[in-house]
């Protein structure tokens, strides 16, 4: 009996034994992206994950060119993370027993001291990544936007579009989102615009194109979000920079920027000023056929708006793990502006002279003024786990007065009418906004959600004057005022999970209850006019993630998103903007809802996107008739839209010294839409947008970019055909005396191709726009910085990294 019991108590410790090694044999798959500090990807770190009470080397690794890495382990480790021109990274300590995807690395920037001269050791010229569908543009350095606002960098960055009347669209798509360092700005187009004019190219640190955004982001923006990513130093020690520039074709302009940051080991303060003086000139114009009359109506616009902006920030780490900060903006743009327009009206069938309107609109006071407060919390007990609290408000104080002399001349030059007017409108807004989000690992995958609320309160003023005998008289009927209240509380929860080694799949769904309330006082005293509402949508989202190999990659996303009317769009108010065109609110608009879905496939620097998207409830300004002789513009749900599309991106080395960046959008678009009952429009019409980038690298150091961009003709938001417009920008850089200076001189649209004209037609109705600003400009802008930077300890268990 002992042999068989021997033999059994063996064969049992074996199996022990080997069961055992297999256990201890079992590697658990842990995979991560490592990015700079604003998001952008790093190719070829160093990964290491480490034994955390030895700190030897387990396993190591290099990210691919998306930030990737991925590699096998099991037990306890720390992850060092190294790579050239950024500080090193160590993680806590943490437990690996399953399949684990962490959190992004995000690695500062180092700097070198060179002669008391910071040199950053980041890419030096304006590059584009793409990353977890959408497109970053980094304008670092250019010198095409060097000396320029915010809302040029938009317009220089691929995929984006601003028209001459500064609407902003991503690929042809309109009712586009725009936020500032991922937060909401609340504001209507003209406050959001004056916001932009006043903020320097040299604040921006970076540009997020996303196409199909996840419930973490607000549902507002069918046409996709653009994330301005403002510049935020994080050195050690003291840094102070200035930029002064000028430029001139039509009018000469100057602008300057003076920045500083100072940090010094858990404490962080960084401040700017910036101003951007002297005029621009604008000229536009319309063709008119209506009711048997031809109107031809050319303009000459000079706008004398001066814009000052400044801002400083305060961050203070209250551990390694817990952080708070506040930042205080302010962002003004003010001085006046004049438009001299004159109208040739005409007999359309004799062609012949009958009269001539000439209108005048002297803006003797404008002004656009944006003051901001955030106050912000950031904690991370633990890896993968994360708490963020956010406080701001914005005020923002803008109008305008202007005199509006109206001449009619016979042909002879008789003296017919003369009559003037006067306006002046007030817009008084305070934006109120409340954020919670929280990330935390669920289930081997990574569980995000949060809440957010915002208030808007919006008070718009106008007054109408007669001006006679030197007298103004007010025309009651032609003033309001009109109030305008918004409150959205939101809260969203998203998943992302790993299955498997390919494929990851992030699904989500945000809800937001919306009540708003507008009130228009009449000053004749007609009873108000009230608008209230309240509602509750759903944005379902998910992003499907396959991984062929390291290099090739599929994705599918879809989205739901929403585009609320602008409150000064719901004003039932009519505005005078001259004797034969006015423009009227509609406060029976209701939002427009749209579905997207897309299909990407990426090859290290090769992107393309095929999408299709369905808008119902379509929304949109169009232009009819009023009377014999007038038209009016006002807003209206008129239908629906369906686009399809198709996006390349391609990053070219074509040699050492020289870079390209082509974009390639290619889109069918159908409106189905209806004015009224009697005027409906089935328009469909296939467009491109074309754009490349060149940076070149001539010699004596000297760093060249050519940059261009052209869309073809298109269908715009209603029934108007747009004709094709483009440009062309040359630009020069160099650094001297150990890149304390960077000289910068370009050449912005060479060619004067930039202009927004277009066409559109019913029943009775001819019109024909054009326009054209002063975009060709020579601008010369000069950079010297300096800082001093203390030498940053090492922890010790670096030294054996160091020697991979």
């Amino acid at each position: 009996m002992m042999r068989p019991m021997k033999r059994t108590g063996r064969m049992l410790f074996t199996f022990i034994f080997v069961l055992q090694s297999i256990v201890a044999s079992a590697q658990y798959r842990i995979q991560g992206v490592v990015t700079d500090s604003i998001g952008i990807p790093i190719d070829a770190a160093v990964v290491v994950l480490m034994n955390p009470e030895t700190g030897v080397s387990i396993r190591q690794g290099i990210t691919f060119s998306d930030g990737k890495y991925s590699m096998d382990v099991a037990g306890d480790i720390q992850i060092y993370v190294s790579c050239l021109g950024y500080k090193q990274y160590l993680s806590d300590p943490f437990k690996v027993g399953n399949d684990t995807v962490i959190s992004d690395i995000r690695l500062r920037s180092e700097s070198f001291l060179l002669d008391d001269v910071v040199v950053i050791g980041e890419k030096q010229s304006p590059s584009i990544k793409i990353e977890s569908g959408k497109m970053i543009f980094t304008p670092k350095n250019s010198s095409i936007t060097a000396g320029s606002s915010a809302l040029e960098v938009l317009k220089k960055t691929p995929g984006i579009f601003v028209d001459g009347e500064n609407n902003i669209s991503i690929g042809g798509k309109n009712s586009v989102l725009v936020i500032l360092n991922g937060k909401q700005t609340y504001m209507q187009k003209d406050e959001l615009v004056a916001l932009l004019r006043a903020t320097p190219s040299s604040s921006v640190a970076a540009v997020e194109v996303i196409h199909n955004p996840s419930a973490r982001y607000d549902a507002e923006g069918s046409g996709g979000i653009i994330n301005i990513n403002m510049k935020k130093s994080k050195m050690e020690g003291f840094f102070f920079s200035l930029n002064n520039g000028v430029s001139y074709w039509n009018h000469p302009r100057e602008n300057t920027e003076l920045s500083f940051s100072y940090t010094k080991g858990k404490f962080s303060l960084s401040g700017n000023y910036n101003h951007a003086f002297g005029h621009f000139d604008m000229d536009y114009g319309l063709h008119r056929r209506q009711n048997g009359k031809d109107y031809y109506s050319p303009t000459q616009d000079t706008d004398k708006r001066k814009t000052m902006s400044g801002n400083l920030q305060i961050e203070y780490a209250l551990s390694g793990k817990q952080t708070i900060g506040g930042r205080i903006d302010a962002n003004t743009l003010f001085g006046p502006g004049i438009t001299n327009t004159v109208t040739e009206i005409r007999d359309m069938e004799s062609m012949k002279l009958e009269r001539i309107l000439y209108a005048q609109n002297d803006y003797y006071m404008q002004k656009g003024n944006r003051y901001g407060g955030n106050l912000y919390y950031m904690s991370t007990p633990e890896e993968g786990v994360s708490y963020t609290l956010d406080i701001n408000y914005a005020w923002f104080d803008g109008g305008s007065g202007n005199r509006q002399p109206n001449k009619y001349l016979a042909p002879d030059g008789e003296v017919l009418e003369d009559n003037l007017y006067k306006s002046v409108n007030s817009r008084n807004i305070h934006i109120y906004a409340f954020s919670y989000d929280q990330q935390h690992p669920l289930w081997n995958g990574e569980l995000k959600s949060g809440m957010k609320y915002s208030s808007v309160r919006a008070d718009n003023g106008y007054w109408f004057y007669k001006v006679l005998d030197n007298k103004e008289i007010i025309d009651r009927t032609q003033s309001n005022d009109f109030g305008y209240r918004e409150q959205i509380l939101a809260a969203y929860v998203l998943y992302s999970h790993a299955i498997g080694h390919k494929l990851k799949l992030e699904a989500g769904v945000r809800g937001e209850y919306t009540f708003s309330d507008g009130t228009l006082h009449s000053v004749d005293g007609r009873s108000d006019e009230k608008n209230r509402r309240n509602y509750f949508n759903l944005f379902p989202t998910f992003d499907l993630n396959y991984r062929l190999n390291d290099n090739h990659v599929l994705t599918l996303s879809y989205a739901n998103r929403i585009d609320r009317p602008a409150y000064q769009d719901l004003n039932p108010f009519e505005y005078l903007l001259d004797e034969l065109t006015s423009w009227k609110g509609n406060p029976f608009l209701i939002p427009q809802k749209t579905h997207q879905l897309s299909l990407s496939y990426s090859h290290k620097r090769t992107a393309l996107t095929a999408s299709y998207s369905y808008m119902k409830d379509y929304k949109t300004q169009i232009t009819d008739t009023v009377s014999v002789s007038k038209m009016i513009m006002t807003s209206r749900n008129i239908g629906k839209q369906q686009r399809l599309s198709l996006t390349l991106f391609q990053g070219l080395d074509m040699t050492r010294w020289w870079e390209v960046n082509l974009n390639l959008i290619g889109y069918y678009i159908k409106n189905d839409i209806a004015f009224d009952r009697y005027r409906t429009f089935d328009l469909d019409d296939f467009a491109a947008i074309f754009s490349i980038q060149n940076t070149i690298r001539l010699p004596w150091l000297i760093q060249m970019e050519l940059n261009g961009s052209y869309a073809t003709r298109h269908l715009g938001t209603s029934n108007e055909h747009i004709e094709s417009s483009g440009y062309v920008d040359v630009g020069f850089s160099k650094s001297f005396d150990d890149k304390r200076w960077t000289v910068s001189l370009a050449v912005s649209d060479i060619f004067r191709t930039s202009r927004w004209d277009n066409y559109r037609s019913f029943t009775g109705f001819q019109l024909w726009n054009w326009g054209k600003s002063e975009s060709r400009q020579i601008k010369l802008n000069v950079a010297y910085r300096f800082g001093k930077k203390k030498d940053a300890s090492h922890n010790s268990k670096f030294e054996e990294v160091d020697r991979l």
